[in-house]
C-alpha cells in the first residue's frame, strides 16, 4: 500500500466494497426523488383544478379507487391540516384513520408469509452455508425477498398517512432484525464482500481483505458473514497480518486527510496546511502521500494577521 499515490490505490483496494453499494444507493435515491417530484407536480395541478373542498375530496376518492394512494393521502392530509376546521377537515381526518387501519391489515397479511415454521426449516439450516437439498431454503429466501418488496411498496403508498408511516417503519425494522429474515436480506451484500475479500487475498492484499471481512462480519447471521467471521478469526492469529491491516487503515485515513486538505487549500490555506502536517506526522516517510503532503505543506506560506 505504500506505493499508492495520493487519491489513488487505497480507495481502489480498501474502499471498493463501500463504493459499489454507494452507487446503487445513490441510484435508488435519485429514482425516489424523481417519483416524489412527479407526484408533487401532479398534486399541484389537481389542487388548481379542484378549487372547492368538495372537489378536492372527490379527486382524493377517485385517486384512491384508482390505486393512487399517494395522491389520495396527500390531499386528505392537506385538508385535515387546513384551517379553519370544517366538515372537509373532519372527513379528511376520518379517511386518514381508515387508511391507517387499512395499512395495518396489509402489514399483517405480509407478516403471515414470514412464518419459518410453515416453511419447515430450522434456523440452523437457514444460517448454514451448505447446499439446499430440497429447495426449501430457496423458497424461503424468495418469500422473504417478496415480503420486503411488498413492505417497500406499502411504505411508499402510505408515506403521507401520519400513523401508518411510523407504524410501517417500526414494523419493518422489527421484521428486518429477525434472524430468519436478516439471514436472507444481508446475504447479497455479505456474499459480495466475501468475494471481494477473497480476491484481495488472491492479489496478495491481505491487509485490505482484513477490513473487508470485518465489514462482512457485521452482516451476521448471513452465511457469507459467518465465513468472513471465521476467516477473520484466523487472520487475527497472525500478528504480521494485523499489523499490516492497521498500517493499511492508517494510510487510507492519510489519503482522506490529504484529499480534504486539497479541497480546503484554495479557501482556507492555513487549515489545509494543518491537515497536510497531520498526514506528514502519520504516513510512513517513504510513502508518496507523505512526500506529497510535505511538498504541499511547505508550499503554503503561513497567513499573517492583517
Amino acid at each position: 500500500m505504500r506505493g499508492c499515490a495520493p487519491g489513488r490505490g487505497t480507495s481502489a483496494a480498501y474502499g471498493l466494497s463501500s463504493s459499489r453499494y454507494g452507487v446503487a444507493m445513490a441510484g435508488a435515491q435519485h429514482r425516489a426523488m424523481l417519483a416524489r417530484q412527479a407526484i408533487e407536480s401532479r398534486l399541484q395541478a389537481l389542487w388548481k383544478q379542484a378549487a372547492s373542498d368538495a372537489d378536492r375530496l372527490a379527486v382524493a376518492e377517485r385517486s384512491y379507487r384508482g390505486g393512487d394512494l399517494r395522491t389520495a393521502s396527500r390531499i386528505y392530509r392537506s385538508l385535515a391540516l387546513s384551517q379553519p376546521k370544517r366538515a372537509a377537515t373532519e372527513k379528511a381526518r376520518q379517511r386518514l384513520a381508515e387508511l391507517g387501519a387499512e395499512s395495518q391489515k396489509k402489514l399483517s397479511q405480509i407478516e403471515a408469509t414470514l412464518d419459518l415454521r410453515q416453511a419447515a426449516i430450522s434456523p440452523s439450516d437457514l444460517m448454514a452455508a451448505g447446499p439446499d437439498q430440497d429447495g426449501r431454503i430457496a423458497q424461503w429466501r424468495a418469500q422473504v425477498e417478496s415480503a420486503f418488496k411488498q413492505y417497500d411498496e406499502l411504505a411508499d403508498q402510505y408515506n403521507d398517512v401520519p400513523t401508518a408511516e411510523s407504524e410501517i417503519r417500526k414494523h419493518v425494522r422489527k421484521q428486518r432484525s429477525r434472524p430468519e429474515c436478516a439471514t436472507v436480506l444481508n446475504e447479497p451484500k455479505a456474499k459480495a464482500l466475501w468475494e471481494i475479500g477473497q480476491q484481495h487475498e488472491a492479489d496478495n492484499h491481505a491487509c485490505c481483505a482484513y477490513w473487508v471481512y470485518r465489514e462482512a462480519r457485521d452482516l451476521a447471521p448471513a452465511p457469507s458473514a459467518r465465513l468472513a467471521e471465521q476467516r477473520l478469526a484466523a487472520m487475527e492469529q497472525e500478528p504480521a497480518t494485523v499489523a499490516a491491516a492497521e498500517a493499511c487503515r492508517n494510510l487510507q485515513e492519510c489519503h482522506k486527510l490529504y484529499e480534504r486538505a486539497e479541497r480546503l487549500e484554495p479557501l482556507r490555506p492555513d487549515r489545509a496546511r494543518e491537515l497536510y502536517a497531520q498526514v506528514v506526522a502519520r504516513a510512513p516517510g517513504d510513502s508518496p502521500v507523505h512526500q506529497a503532503a510535505r511538498n504541499r505543506m511547505e508550499s503554503i506560506s503561513p497567513q499573517l494577521p492583517p
